[in-house]
This record gives C-alpha cells, structure tokens and sequence, in this order.
C-alpha cells in the first residue's frame, strides 16, 4: 500500500506537480493497485501561488502546518511529504488521524504547535522513523520522495 502511494508521488513530483491534497479519501483501488486521484488542486510548482488564510484547501489533518504558521507560505514538494507521512502513520493505523480532536482553531493550533499522532504499538521502527521525518515541522528536514521511497 505504502509503497503504491509513494511511488505515484514520485511520479508526480518527477512532472514537478503537487498534489495540494493527499489524504486518504483521495485513494482509490484499481486491480489491487492503490492510486492517487483528486489532482483538482493539483499544480505545477511554476504554477504555485501564496497561501491565503481564508483559502483552506483540503483536509485539516493532512495539512502541512506551515500552511497555518505563514500567510505567505506556497504548498511544494515538502507539504506533499507532509501529507505522505500522515498517510503513512494512518496505513498502520487503520482509522483517520486525529479523529478523537474537534476540526476547529485548536486542532489547527495543537498541529501548528508540533502535536502529532502517537505512533501504533507493534509498528517497525524504521517505518515508524519514516513517517515522523516526513511529518516533521520544518519543511526542509522532511526527506525527498526518493528517500521515501
């Protein structure tokens, strides 16, 4: 599974586009492949422009915190892996991330302050180590796709 949705990202990013909006709604399964659809916010990175605060695209839980910490912040390569490593933790997990906190100004705050899921009991701890790096808070500690991979 894991290894399906990275390996598109990849694709992706190797066409310089961003997805803007990685989540798990946005998988589908096909003859037992796992791919990613909804490029409906998809850009080419030329094409990127600033954040705005009012303009929240997509699922809160997957959102690189960035996007909430600078009003001028443009979504790239990095935020995809943001949302990969959210992705990643929910493969082990079997529910969506914070599913037990409201979607209001609080969960934003507890995202934008470090606040993470706790990692899955019995995970392997390198998988559990990739995960982690990609959501890490700073954009540029966040490994490439080919490192993910």
């Amino acid at each position: 599974m894991a290894l399906d949705i990275t390996s598109g990202l990849k694709f992706l990013h190797s066409k310089e586009i961003i997805h803007r909006d990685l989540h798990s709604k946005n998988i589908l399964v096909n003859d037992r492949k796992l791919l990613i659809a909804d490029l409906g916010l998809s850009k080419k990175l030329a094409e990127v422009t600033t954040n705005s605060k009012g303009n929240t695209h997509g699922m809160l839980e997957y959102i690189d915190p960035q996007f909430f910490k600078d009003k001028k912040y443009k979504k790239n390569k990095e935020s995809d892996i943001y949302s990969l490593g959210v992705l990643l933790w929910e493969i082990t997990s079997g529910h969506i991330p914070f599913s037990e906190c409201s979607k209001d100004i609080l969960f934003r705050d507890y995202i934008k302050g470090g606040g993470r899921e706790e990692p899955i009991k019995g995970t392997p701890t390198e998988y559990q180590k990739l995960y982690q790096e990609c959501w890490s808070d700073e954009p540029k500690s966040r490994p490439n796709i080919e490192k993910v991979l």
